[in-house]
């Protein structure tokens, strides 16, 4: 009788301890959620200190490091939450993510392998931001033959549209726009409704110079609205079909959504010169001169517009600083055709 009750008080400590910490869990999480990380901390390394293989503390202590800058810390934490459950998706994703986080490109493709191969339905798969920083960053770091292959292997375990998408962009970035409308289409036909792509196919085409740029621009506007960039460039394409009114109206709205980019206001000044409004125009090209400061073609249009209204002395000063630009602009495209 006595080993029968002594059995009963060890049982009721076990449970007793069992609920102590869950609580303790339970109360971390929410201090986690409300950014007390401090607190959280505390309580999750106080469960781990009571049960070292806690999955859930060292998944959301992961969580605390990476939010409090600790990326080194994060890492670890999520590496030992998956050798408790290797093949789980959301570990995968939140290591993969600190290895972007610390530029650990080369770490972060395998990992983001892994993540593909655990499920066709992974999130990330279809997150194109994340990708295309993933593999722009990887191929930064391995520029040869088996960094290639490996890229173009990792592609393949991701669904066609977003796979092209990344590619579309990659290609756009390299100035080769050809091949970014290409993939841009193959994105459209795997899914005509991929967020982006008609912004990113419209843009290819603006760089072409292409008449097909207004309509696919018109359709990424029709998809985001609140998407300075297509707005931006829906402004470019109508102003590269004559139609400068149109294009003033998207441009103007593309400010409103984004007032630090300073395309807008370049091209607002440009139609502000063709319809002689030079007065209008010089505080346009100044800003867009103050946000692209390296751009000779900006202080130009900027030099026309203060010749126009009679600043002659600045317009000087602003047209020999255009040819000093021009000059550094030329050695910088030397140097890039000796590298190739």
């Amino acid at each position: 009788m006595a080993r029968f009750l002594g059995w009963l008080v060890v049982a009721a400590a076990v449970t007793a301890a069992a609920d102590r910490q869950a609580q303790l869990f339970e109360r971390a999480v929410k201090e986690l959620n409300a950014g007390n990380y401090a607190a959280a901390e505390k309580d999750f390394e106080q469960v781990l200190d009571a049960s070292p293989n806690h999955l859930g503390a060292l998944q959301n202590l992961g969580l605390v490091y990476s939010k409090t800058g600790r990326v080194n810390q994060a890492i670890a934490a999520y590496r030992r939450a998956l050798d408790l459950r290797p093949d789980d998706p959301k570990l995968l994703l939140d290591l993969g993510v600190a290895y972007l986080k610390q530029e650990s490109f080369t770490e972060a493709l395998p990992v983001f392998q892994r993540l593909m191969d655990s499920g066709p339905d992974v999130a990330a798969a279809r997150d194109a931001g994340l990708l295309h920083l993933l593999i722009t960053g990887y191929l930064k770091q391995n520029p040869t033959p088996d960094g290639r292959r490996a890229v173009g292997t990792f592609l393949n375990s991701i669904p066609p549209a977003p796979a092209s998408f990344v590619l579309c962009k990659m290609y756009f970035e390299s100035g080769r726009y050809d091949e970014a409308a290409q993939q841009c289409r193959k994105t459209l036909a795997a899914d005509a409704a991929f967020p982006g792509a008609h912004r990113e196919l419209g843009k290819a085409l603006v760089s072409q110079h292409s008449p097909d740029a207004e309509a696919e621009l018109a359709a990424a506007v029709a998809q985001a609205a609140d998407d300075a960039v297509a707005v931006y460039y829906y402004g470019t394409a109508l102003l590269q079909d004559g139609k400068a009114l149109e294009a003033a109206a998207q441009l103007e709205r593309a400010l409103r959504l984004d007032q630090a980019f300073w395309g807008s206001y370049f091209y607002l000044g440009k139609i502000k010169l063709q319809f002689e409004q030079p007065a209008q125009a010089v505080p346009l090209l100044r800003k867009a001169a103050e946000l692209n400061p390296s751009a000779s073609v900006v202080f130009y249009e900027l030099g026309r517009a203060l010749l126009s209204t009679g600043q002659t002395e600045e317009a000087e000063r602003v047209m020999q600083h255009v040819r000093e630009l021009r000059a550094e602009e030329l050695q910088r495209d030397t140097q890039a055709l000796r590298k190739k």
